[in-house]
């Protein structure tokens, strides 16, 4: 890039004056002061947060981020989660965000350095993208990076940085760049790198932006062959994703939240209804988050002054307000569509771009990137904050330890003797037990699998997404065979059962007797129709001969007995030595994707009480692997090869392209 293009190099200023002491420096951008006030890192209740609507960052993906950046230093893929849900999909669920770039600095980094990295990136990446994109669309050095400060600025980076959702929105300039340059290899790299983000809902709106671009700028079919390529080679994340998705319940119970005219308003001033981080709060129509429209003042200005001067102005407004326009109507789909308008927020900060170059002097482009920064900072103090990093990783409470000793969990969680915990109505909600060493038989949110929906309401009837509340004490035999050896309750409820001594606690706990370990063998089963039946013949019956849904025969002679090792080798593989022949019951979550093998022989993989796993082993058998290969992943990783060679072949035509044009301009 010439040297007069060092305006953009600017923009790497922006998350150091956005977080001061953070980017760089000790402290840490995280919203993680919620761990601070749930029972798992307390020892008496009590405290407060600083912003209450961003919980999501600490209660639910930080469990899953420390799952998945394990697994990956391993050098395991990251299929499977045994720490929800009695087990459930890791790389599928949409949101674990397994090939984002985030991700991968929490593989090599410390947690706090790759968080702030993390959060670097995102930003920076979305500035210099749209910065890029300006360039190819004519504006100068100063007016490209008045479109980059503006866009890194605008509401969707800040609202949703800590989220998935900032992680593949930025990579929204990159593809509508690749579509603008009619290059078929950009395209594909910025549709791999958006596909992997980690939010579904987003995708689809970055998409729709630009499949509308390539229709209204370009028709190419360059970029049009680079989509495809790049969808190929996300396929091992989104053929999972896909299967799982096919699967679950509670994607229809999404999406059909467009915005409420009234958030409208935010456009006219930053924080209009009120801000949750503030002392007065929010409070206007919708969801806060949703409602966050505001682009910074200095970035409306200056759309209005592209829209007075400038036809690229007044198309860039004018889809911007379409996209705003399609926000407020209930469009269908299992998405989001109220987040359309903070998407397209990116035409603005283009736009603005153009009411920058058309200042009528040029000296008065510096103080107009100075007033957008200044004025989108300003829009964007109460969104995110930094902590120390005590508070961004704090320690578990001593009580969690005691409990994670009691259910034998103290020094491998995937240890056979290992059992699960369940707290009662909102006593140690699923993911941040998980952060605490302790594994709830519940989970949150997700692509719930049907399987799993059915597990939950026979914990509780009906049940109640996305966090699943117990509010009454389960069936005692569905307990034991799930493995869940301790009920957490509030320190006022009393249950008919043995109280574990927790010292100082905001929590009681109580022993369920006879819970079983995380595998067995069963001597005798019962036959069951259907899914349906076995659970509910599981949660009324006897552990010792757990219902099964398919005629499952048993060799002569089996009888019920303990597992006697297991070597854990990842979340979706297990290694179990048996002693005796019956049916061996792991206490996972069913999935179609597990398989398994007796000595090296593949065997069914057979559906235990509706609920877990099962496999018959022969007489004389002794070594069991089970291991969760989804259809989707092997068919992902097919089609990766596919785009690879889609990519290269792309490569290759744009070598031979270089060529033929060198060799037309030379003498």
């Amino acid at each position: 890039m010439p040297r007069r293009w060092w305006p953009l190099l600017l923009l790497v200023l922006v998350p150091v004056l956005a977080f001061p002491g953070a980017v760089p420096g000790p402290r840490v951008v995280s919203a993680a002061d919620h761990l601070s006030v749930h029972v798992a890192f307390q020892e008496r209740p009590g405290g407060r947060v600083r912003h209450p609507a961003l919980s999501d960052p600490s209660l639910q993906f930080k469990a899953l981020q420390r799952r998945v950046s394990a697994e990956l230093r391993e050098g395991r893929v990251p299929l499977w989660n045994p720490d929800l849900y009695g087990g459930t999909d890791l790389l599928a669920d949409g949101q674990s965000q397994v090939a984002s770039p985030g991700t991968l600095l929490r593989v090599f980094l410390p947690e706090e350095t790759a968080q702030d990295a993390g959060v670097a990136f995102v930003l920076v990446w979305t500035g210099l993208g749209a910065a890029l994109l300006g360039v190819s669309l004519g504006l100068g050095p100063w007016a490209a990076a008045v479109a980059g400060a503006a866009a890194m600025t605008g509401p969707m980076p800040f609202v949703w940085l800590l989220h998935p959702h900032a992680a593949t929105f930025a990579w929204l300039p990159w593809l509508l760049l690749g579509i603008e340059r009619r290059s078929g290899i950009g395209t594909a790299l910025a549709v791999a790198g958006l596909l992997c983000g980690g939010h579904p809902g987003t995708m689809v709106h970055a998409l729709g932006v630009a499949a509308a671009w390539w229709a209204l700028r370009s028709r190419a079919v360059g970029p049009a062959v680079g989509v495809l390529t790049g969808a190929l080679l996300a396929a091992p994340v989104l053929a999972p994703l896909w299967e799982a998705v096919q699967a679950s319940v509670t994607v229809s119970a999404r999406g059909h939240t467009p915005l409420e005219p009234a958030q409208l308003l935010d456009l006219l001033w930053p924080g209009w209804h009120g801000h949750p981080a503030s002392e007065t709060g929010h409070t206007g129509p919708g969801i806060w988050a949703d409602g966050v429209l505001h682009p910074g003042l200095g970035a409306l200005g200056l759309l209005g002054l592209s829209v007075a001067r400038t036809r690229a102005g007044r198309v860039l407004a004018a889809a911007w307000v379409g996209c705003v326009g399609l926000s407020l109507l209930p469009l269908p789909g299992p998405v989001d569509h109220g987040r359309l308008g903070q998407v397209s927020a990116l035409l603005v900060a283009l736009a603005a771009g153009f009411g920058a170059r058309s200042l009528p002097r040029r000296s008065l482009r510096i103080p107009a990137l100075v007033v957008v920064v200044a004025t989108g900072l300003w829009a964007r103090r109460l969104d995110q904050g930094s902590l120390p990093p005590g508070r961004h990783d704090p320690t578990p409470a001593a009580w969690t330890r005691t409990l994670a000793a009691e259910l034998g969990c103290t020094s491998d969680r995937e240890a056979l003797a290992c059992r699960r915990v369940l707290g009662l109505t909102w006593m140690l909600q699923p993911n941040t037990g998980a952060l605490a060493g302790l594994r709830d038989v519940r989970g949150y949110d997700l692509p719930v699998h049907e399987r799993t929906w059915a597990l939950m309401n026979a914990l509780r009837r009906p049940a109640q997404g996305p966090w699943f509340p117990v509010e009454a004490l389960p069936p005692m035999p569905l307990l034991r065979t799930l493995g869940v050896g301790a009920i957490v309750t509030d320190p006022e409820t009393t249950l008919d059962l043995e109280e574990i001594a927790l010292g100082e606690a905001p929590v009681r706990a109580w022993r369920v007797p006879g819970a079983r370990p995380r595998a067995w063998v069963a001597g005798a089963v019962v036959g069951m129709p259907d899914a349906r039946a076995a659970l509910q013949a599981l949660a009324a019956g006897d552990p010792d001969r757990p219902p099964v849904e398919s005629g499952v025969r048993l060799p002569e002679g089996a009888r019920s007995s303990a597992v006697s090792a297991l070597r854990h080798t990842g979340g979706a593989q297990l290694d179990l030595e048996v002693e005796s022949a019956g049916l061996l019951v792991v206490n996972e979550a069913w999935r179609t994707g597990w398989r398994a093998r007796v000595d090296g022989r593949p065997v069914p993989v057979h559906r235990v009480g509706g609920a877990v796993l099962g496999v018959v082993v022969p007489e004389g058998a002794q070594d069991v692997r089970l291991f969760f290969r989804p259809d989707g992943w092997i068919l992902g990783q097919r089609l990766f090869l596919v785009g690879l060679a889609l990519l290269l072949g792309l490569a290759a035509l744009a070598l031979r392209g270089r060529d033929r044009a060198r060799g037309r301009s030379a003498p």
